[in-house]
């Protein structure tokens, strides 16, 4: 994934990455898809995605998930997998309307996704509906390993 998002950013106008980034990565995530995820912007340590409340998406989180997958996977070499390894959400008053969900790394977590054979790295999430509320808090422990395991002699 990471490479097919670096060489769409490459050739794609800022104008039309929030379109083509959408329609790549909700082809990859069905559920993205389903939902309608719209990404607003991808740097290598910031995702910002919407969601309209549609009827078929209300009281699911499925977005949350999507949004924490989009800034791994993007940052994972294309030699090795991210993992879900834990997922903590508090659920602190009703969503009202749409959402808009940022998901960010720190620089030293960039550095150690691309020079660490494996690890984990924590992923705090920002989630604010249309009253301007964080209606949830979230946290995501997130690993990756290698694709191939090492074959034991």
């Amino acid at each position: 994934m990471a490479t097919s998002i670096a060489k769409l950013q490459s050739i794609v106008p800022n104008s039309f990455q929030p379109m083509a980034l959408s329609y790549v990565f909700n082809s990859m995530v069905k559920l993205a898809g389903t939902a309608g995820i719209r990404i607003e912007s991808l740097t290598h340590t910031n995702a910002r995605v919407s969601l309209q409340n549609k009827k078929k998406i209300q009281n699911h989180i499925g977005g949350l998930h999507a949004v924490f997958k989009i800034l791994i996977g993007m940052n994972v070499r294309d030699t090795h997998l991210p993992l879900i390894k834990s997922m903590k959400v508090d659920f602190v008053r009703r969503c009202e309307g749409n959402i808009n969900v940022e998901a960010s790394i720190t620089e030293d977590d960039y550095k150690r996704i691309h020079e660490e054979e494996k690890g984990e790295v924590l992923v705090k999430c920002t989630v604010i509906d249309e009253s301007g509320k964080e209606p949830i808090k979230a946290d995501m422990l997130w690993a990756w390993i290698p694709k191939q395991r090492r074959s034991k002699l």
